[in-house]
């Protein structure tokens, strides 16, 4: 029964932040991926060009954003009410504290080593980027826990694990670059570029907020009533 909940109680809180993510990504982020998408050179190989496979703009694209959205927020979900759930009192108002523990954690630690990326930018290995941001992640989580639940000396060391990642350093170019060579299209990209910085770290924030409200208000009634009743 309690994973159960668990389980149910993530599912419907990542309805409710899919929707509201996807549509503020509709409204705010998309047209920007658009946009960049119009300056994209496309590789070459020997006398052809190679094509990959996306889904088509319109009904095909927002279905295939929408499923993962979903998928995302479910993950999300199940993570923090599984955390939220070992506490014995949760208010709305930690609620909004986890989902803020959580966008720290997946998307502003990380971002500010690794960016977010617009169509046509040139990056680094992607397996040395996506390993510095589980990297951060988990440094992020495991310091923030010591910082907020442990005792005074354990929260230096919790202090010193949230820097950690950063002093690493993350796998990034010496300045990034575009594709596209030509001085108008790049002008034009490195301004879709930060409009996206800052429409992606709006929308991950909505995300969050709702997952924390919204997962905070079913793990106390789901979760965290099954142990005073038991």
């Amino acid at each position: 029964m309690f994973f159960k909940n668990i389980v149910l109680a993530a599912f419907i809180t990542a309805i409710v932040a899919s929707i509201a993510y996807s549509a503020y990504q509709e409204v705010a982020v998309t047209p920007i991926i658009l946009a960049a998408e119009e300056f994209e050179v496309p590789e070459v190989t020997g006398s052809e060009t190679e094509e990959t496979w996306s889904p088509e703009n319109g009904l095909e694209r927002r279905l295939f954003t929408f499923s993962a959205d979903f998928l995302t927020a479910f993950s999300f979900s199940l993570m923090l009410i599984s955390a939220m759930a070992t506490q014995r009192k949760l208010t709305l108002l930690q609620g909004l504290g986890w989902g803020i523990a959580g966008y720290l954690c997946f998307f502003v630690a990380p971002a500010l080593g690794l960016p977010p990326e617009i169509p046509g930018i040139e990056t680094s290995s992607l397996v040395g980027r996506q390993l510095w941001w589980l990297i951060a992640v988990i440094f992020t989580a495991a310091g923030l826990w010591l910082v907020v639940f442990a005792k005074i000396p354990l929260k230096t060391v919790g202090i010193v694990i949230l820097i950690a990642p950063h002093l690493l350093g993350a796998p990034n170019p010496e300045t990034h670059a575009f594709a596209n060579p030509d001085p108008v299209a790049v002008a034009q990209l490195t301004e879709l570029w930060h409009q996206f910085i800052l429409q992606t770290s709006i929308a991950n924030a909505l995300l969050w907020l709702i997952i924390g409200e919204i997962g905070a208000v079913f793990t106390r009634k789901w979760i965290l009533s099954l142990d005073q009743h038991t």
